[in-house]
């Protein structure tokens, strides 16, 4: 079984609450990726909220000050556990319908971030996720 851990290949983006929208936008630039996490003031392994990409978009086209605060368009983060199976981060990007999930350990503590890109690019974790037990419904 891949565990999500396992997959987390390239360093998180996060950044203070307090941080800015164009903050978070030059970091997701820099750093090619689609995904900031946001992190408590007192602790800057607690992960408090995520801005994507789209949501920086958004913050554009509605024409929101830049500078403003990131937390005005942040949402609350999914978080998986670095030690879950990848089909449990697959499920609840699907759930979600989202295309990342805020990976913690056993503490609650910021590890990483996993992508849908990350979930697709390895036969291994497509095969498992093609064959796991598909979820109950309720």
């Amino acid at each position: 079984m891949i565990r999500v851990g396992d997959l987390l290949r390239r360093p998180v983006v996060a950044l203070p609450e307090t941080a800015t929208i164009r903050e978070v936008a030059v970091e997701l630039v820099k750093n090619r990726v689609g995904l900031a996490v946001l992190t408590a003031k007192d602790n800057q392994k607690r992960p408090v909220a995520v801005v994507s990409e789209r949501d920086v978009l958004r913050a554009v086209a509605e024409r929101r000050d830049l500078d403003g605060p990131a937390m005005a368009v942040a949402n609350r983060p999914i978080t998986v556990f670095d030690t879950d199976p990848v089909r449990v981060a697959a499920e609840k990007m699907r759930q979600h319908n989202i295309r990342h999930v805020v990976v913690v350990n056993k503490d609650g503590e910021l590890v990483g971030v996993l992508s849908v890109r990350d979930l697709c690019f390895e036969r291994a974790i497509l095969f498992e996720l093609a064959t796991a037990e598909a979820p109950a419904t309720p």
